[in-house]
């Protein structure tokens, strides 16, 4: 098994990051977090993992060890491919897939292209285990609402008839997508952004 690669990066084509190492050049297909910290010209490690299958074999690449192990248990559900569960990393941030599977929310596995109903719903049951997902690095507790507006938001949500959990879910999905930015996030710019997600 290829547990990581360090090298120069030739270039970026499409979600495949272009890594020579030891003077072999690997195309590594890799999760948005990487794409978005490549440059040409660069010495990058990448972690890894290889798979294979009828195709051939395929290098997948990741940000960190916690990213890779969260892709492992998305190839694990059937129906899911590495191109796949790649494609579900890029699509979405690793907490925002976390939460995601916490709170069922197969509305945003459906938005990866190559998702359809009936297997984001087979992802969100066959992640829910909370004990796997504390394995990744991620406690529940970390998900829930916390100060800023979100709280404010919230009840906004609640009074214009949107359920806890779905006034929760899209909080906890805006803050993992926007990261140290969603505390500087308006009261009003909020829950438009919420009101857009849930109405997707």
């Amino acid at each position: 098994m290829i547990h990581s690669l360090t090298g120069t990066i030739l270039g970026v084509q499409g979600n495949t990051v272009i890594l020579e190492a030891n003077g072999i050049g690997f195309e590594v297909i890799c999760s948005r977090t990487v794409l978005n910290d490549c440059t040409a010209g660069e010495t990058k490690r990448i972690i890894t993992s290889l798979q294979f299958s009828e195709a051939g074999a395929v290098i997948y690449g990741f940000a960190s060890e916690r990213e890779r192990e969260f892709f492992t248990r998305l190839t694990g559900v059937k129906g899911v491919g590495g191109r796949t569960a790649i494609a579900i990393l890029s699509e979405l941030p690793l907490d925002a897939v976390v939460e995601a599977v916490r709170s069922a929310n197969v509305a945003a596995f459906s938005r990866v292209p190559g998702i359809g109903k009936k297997t984001a719903e087979r992802l969100c049951f066959e992640l829910k285990n909370i004990a796997a997902l504390r394995t990744i690095g991620t406690d529940p507790q970390d998900l829930t609402p916390k100060a800023d507006n979100a709280g404010s938001v919230i009840d906004a949500l609640l009074s214009l008839g949107f359920s806890r959990a779905d006034a929760g879910g899209v909080i906890n999905l805006l803050r993992a997508a926007h990261g140290e930015d969603f505390p500087a996030l308006s009261e009003e710019d909020l829950l438009r952004l919420a009101l857009r997600e849930l109405h997707k």
